[in-house]
């Protein structure tokens, strides 16, 4: 703000500087007239008087004119007595009101100027005030959340330009306050899914803590406390994963930028499926490039996949083929994650990735949260999941994560 009346004054000062220049110049012109044109009197008034002593004493002409050109003392003494006898005194041919006409006419210009001055100034600070109250009262909008003004100003000037930018803050705020209310709203959508996700196993705990608690026989004790636990698992990875995805959201989670070895990755997510697997009794099949890698995060990359290849392992039915091929390129590296087992349903393919979404088919225990993880934490690594599948033909996940990006 203070560079911008800064520049004010600076204009205010030129304006001036202006029109005081403009009236210098008036004053010298005129004081330039007013001394030809007293030449030009005092010149007549010089070839007068020679005229006239020459018609009545001719032999006295050229006396006359070098008295001029070097008058003595003498004369110039005798030419004054006779002046003042006549009342001219010692104006040598100048008009007294001609001089008292100049020193009006320039006391004009000299009030002319100051009244310009002041003019200006009062102006200057009229303009200021206002465009200063109109910026406080807009600013004072903005201080209780109303966005929608616009103050943008086409014009020239300080003013303008200090518009635009107060415009431009205002665009940034109003869309600051657009994203916090959306993540208001996906916070409070993601407690309430957290609640209702939460409850349905605390209400299994509950009811067979109840059973337990009524000294069931050994046979009835033993299948409650499997279920029990089978209950506080689900929980535990319910509330893991569910953790995750706030972090992702919320942006507090740390990846880091390492060489992750395509093959070393696969590996590290199938260890907590070999079980699944076995009793299942399902073909896996792992090939691809040696050496692929790509610049991401080793740890969320394996809980990524591992629940990429848990949704494959989960709809594929017993002594089905499972097949992971992975490689790379100048753009990206590739993992392709496929099944043979019942495919995904037209329908439900375009909200596979949502959280929470439970497509035809879906287990009782799945609550649909590992892909949307999954594709949340391969987005944040620079890369992109999508499926690919047919109703009864099988399932096919890519994975890719572009180079240059984490």
């Amino acid at each position: 703000m203070k560079q911008l009346f800064q520049l004010e004054d600076r204009k205010l000062f030129l304006s001036m500087i202006a029109l005081s220049g403009i009236a210098l110049l008036a004053v010298v012109l005129l004081n330039l007239g007013m001394i030809a044109y007293a030449n030009h009197a005092l010149k007549e008034t010089y070839a007068g008087i020679v005229g006239i002593v020459a018609q009545r004493y001719p032999e006295a002409e050229a006396q006359v004119v070098q008295n001029l050109r070097s008058p003595n003392a003498h004369s110039v003494d005798l030419g004054t007595q006779v002046l003042e006898k006549y009342g001219l005194g010692d104006q040598s041919g100048v008009d007294t009101q001609i001089a008292t006409s100049l020193l009006i006419i320039e006391l004009a210009l000299v009030g002319l100027v100051c009244t310009g001055f002041v003019l200006l100034l009062v102006r200057y600070r009229r303009t200021v005030s206002a465009q200063v109250a109109g910026l406080s009262a807009y600013l004072r909008r903005i201080d209780n959340a109303d966005y929608s003004l616009d103050v943008r100003d086409n014009g020239e000037g300080s003013f303008s330009l200090l518009k635009n930018d107060l415009y431009k803050v205002t665009v940034r705020l109003r869309e600051q306050a657009e994203l916090l209310q959306k993540d208001k709203t996906a916070l409070s959508n993601l407690i309430a899914d957290i609640s209702h996700q939460i409850k349905t196993p605390l209400t299994s705990v509950g009811v067979l803590a109840d059973l337990l608690a009524e000294d069931p026989p050994e046979e009835d004790r033993h299948g409650f406390v499997e279920r029990l636990r089978a209950q506080l698992g689900r929980i535990q990875w319910l509330t893991g994963a569910l953790l995750k995805l706030a972090r992702l959201d919320a942006g507090t989670a740390a990846f880091k930028r390492e060489s992750v070895d395509v093959r070393l990755l696969i590996e590290r997510a199938l260890e907590p499926l070999q079980i699944p697997l076995e009793i299942k009794k399902q073909n896996l099949v792992i090939h691809g490039s040696e050496g692929a890698s790509f610049s991401g995060d080793l740890n969320w990359s394996v809980e990524a996949l591992t629940n990429v290849i848990k949704n494959c392992i989960e709809h594929t039915p017993e002594d089905g083929n499972i097949e992971i091929s992975y490689g790379e390129n100048a753009l990206y590296a590739e993992i392709i994650v496929s099944d043979d087992g019942e495919g995904i349903a037209s329908r439900d393919i375009p909200n596979i990735f949502n959280r929470f979404y439970r497509g035809e088919g879906a287990g009782e225990n799945n609550v649909g949260i590992g892909l949307a993880l999954a594709k949340a934490v391969f987005t944040a690594q620079g890369g992109d999941i999508s499926v690919h599948s047919e109703r009864g033909a099988g399932t096919s996940f890519e994975i890719r994560v572009f180079r240059g990006v984490v």
